[in-house]
């Protein structure tokens, strides 16, 4: 009420300014002024000075009931409506802006970048670059969104009284969205011109768009919107739209698709490319999505039109919170209702390890493995899962909370074993899971089963199952069968050992091993065992000794 009666003033003493006599009229005509008329006056005079338009002085000679508009006297009343007056200059605020946003202010001749809350005024002409957008926004809360590549020049920004209000805005080319605050006076204006229509409204939201072909499209989303062009206007309701070619009548209101649905929209994205599927609209021949910082899609950062033979749209995101909107285009090229908002989450950092060990087939012959991956930036600690299975279940050993970059296993059992690694962020945010390493703790070679020893004079042969191409053996003898003292120690690439008969008598011990072509030893086989009997010598002595000892006892 402040604001009214503030506007309501300035606009006397302005008009005061100039003509002192002129005064508003009483309560009973809130919506016309006054005009006492002064020597040397004539009502052309008088309507060149106040009038929006000169040429109502025939409208304003009716109103007054002048029988003869050439004749009017001093101390003459006239009672002029105050729609019809000049007004006072409207001003516009910057109250959003994206990008690259330029305007040339009447008597400049330079563009001027335009910044958040700068002042546009009657006159002013605005251009937005491509992925920029801007919003300007009047004083009674109604204002006009300029999308990017949209050139527009206000040419009326002005008020009558604190209760009328009129703007003419005219866009040769590009997609601008009007929201307009229903007035409080009846007669309040609103005027999109395009080089093919005039569409203007009161209290009512709706899109215009200018193509390069001069084409104008008006798309109403709330309200009531008229077309004007050639001198003929349609109506169009809440839901309808019309297009007009330059040097046509505006086509006949037809109604806006419905938005197609986005069919696979999830709450969270961690890989990229973000996609969006939608289900298929009758009668629509493409469709436009757009992603956006904010649910009234003024800060839109992706926005595509795709094909309804391919619904399929891709975005490349950075880490943040969205919101999706979608719409339906016909084959009249106008664009059909929106869809509510969809929010969505893109977080793909931390991102997932790249690991550097153990490589992907890996083979290893000792059951310790370092695991290691690279240090992630936002990451400040690691997950580490390893199992048997492809699917992780059950897992083998699980690892939380890792500082480093690096973890130690101790395996259990022969067999393959699957490892991945994850990040942690400081707000306990899991990243996505790294590759699936594979790698396997190889089985050595198998003990080979040895024949039954053969013996001549001087020497023992002995034989084992051959292992195939590239594998080697370790023959080992002792006396005891826990080979405490090795008698006998020898590599060979032969299935089998000749080696010479121990001169002393007993039970010996052996045992064989296999190496693969890596060296790699698996276990000896069970020792197995073979006896020395005395010799004809070894007798003899015997013999002799104990000959010896008799005849020593005897004498």
């Amino acid at each position: 009420m402040e604001s009214t009666s503030k506007a309501k003033s300035l606009l006397i003493v302005l008009l005061f300014l100039i003509n002192p006599i002129l005064i508003f009229a009483g309560d009973s005509d809130p919506k016309s002024i006054v005009l006492t008329i002064v020597k040397k006056d004539n009502l052309v005079n008088i309507c060149n000075a106040y009038l929006e338009n000169p040429n109502e002085w025939k409208f304003v000679a009716k109103f007054n009931e002048l029988e003869n508009p050439d004749l009017i006297y001093p101390g003459q009343t006239l009672r002029i409506p105050a729609k019809l007056l000049k007004g006072i200059p409207m001003k516009g605020t910057v109250t959003f802006l994206k990008g690259q946003v330029t305007a040339l202010m009447p008597r400049n001749e330079d563009w001027v970048e335009l910044k958040k809350s700068d002042i546009v005024i009657q006159g002013t002409k605005i251009r937005t670059g491509k992925d920029s957008a801007a919003e300007i926004t009047f004083e009674d809360g109604s204002c006009f969104f300029l999308k990017p590549e949209t050139y527009l020049d206000i040419t009326t920004a002005r008020k009558r009284d604190p209760y009328y209000m009129i703007r003419e805005l005219f866009v040769p080319v590009g997609r601008t969205l009007m929201k307009i605050k229903k007035s409080t006076g009846q007669d309040s204006r609103f005027e999109i011109h395009t080089p093919s229509a005039i569409s203007a409204a009161r209290g009512t939201r709706f899109r215009v768009s200018v193509d390069t072909d001069n084409i104008t499209r008006t798309e109403v989303l709330e309200g009531v919107v008229g077309v004007k062009g050639q001198g003929r206007e349609v109506l169009l309701d809440q839901g309808r739209g019309t297009y007009v070619k330059k040097g046509h009548r505006p086509n006949a209101p037809a109604r806006l698709l419905f938005p197609p649905r986005t069919t696979n929209l999830k709450p969270l994205y961690q890989t990229l490319p973000v996609q969006f599927n939608l289900s298929p609209v009758e009668n629509a021949v493409a469709y436009r999505i757009a992603v956006a910082n904010d649910q009234e899609f003024k800060n839109v950062v992706h926005e595509a039109v795709v094909k309804k033979d391919n619904p399929l749209a891709q975005f490349t995101l950075s880490d943040d919170i969205y919101y999706l909107r979608t719409l339906s285009i016909d084959g009249a090229g106008l664009e059909g209702l929106p869809s509510k908002p969809g929010k969505f989450e893109v977080r793909t950092n931390p991102l997932p390890p790249f690991i550097q060990t153990p490589e992907d087939g890996r083979e290893f012959k000792t059951d310790r493995v370092v695991l290691e991956w690279l240090n992630v930036p936002d990451a400040v600690s690691y997950e580490v899962h390893v199992s048997k299975n492809m699917e992780f279940a059950p897992l083998f050993k699980a690892f939380k909370d890792i500082k480093s970059s690096r973890q130690t296993l101790k395996l259990a059992g022969y067999g393959d074993y699957y490892f991945m690694v994850r990040s942690i962020a400081g707000d306990n945010f899991k990243g996505l899971w790294s590759d699936v390493v594979k790698f396997t703790f190889v089985k050595p070679p198998p003990a080979p089963p040895v024949d039954e020893p053969g013996m001549d004079e001087s020497s023992i042969r002995l034989r084992w199952q051959d292992l195939g191409p590239g594998m080697t053996y370790h023959f080992q003898m002792a006396k005891n069968p826990e080979f405490e003292k090795i008698l006998l120690d020898k590599n060979t690439a032969q299935a089998e050992i000749r080696f010479n008969k121990p001169e002393d008598s007993g039970t010996y011990f052996v045992r064989v091993s296999a190496l693969d072509p890596d060296g790699y030893e698996g276990e000896f086989t069970a020792p197995q065992s073979f006896k020395i009997e005395n010799s004809f010598y070894e007798k003899a002595g015997v013999v002799f000794t104990l000959v010896l000892g008799v005849l020593i006892i005897v004498l």
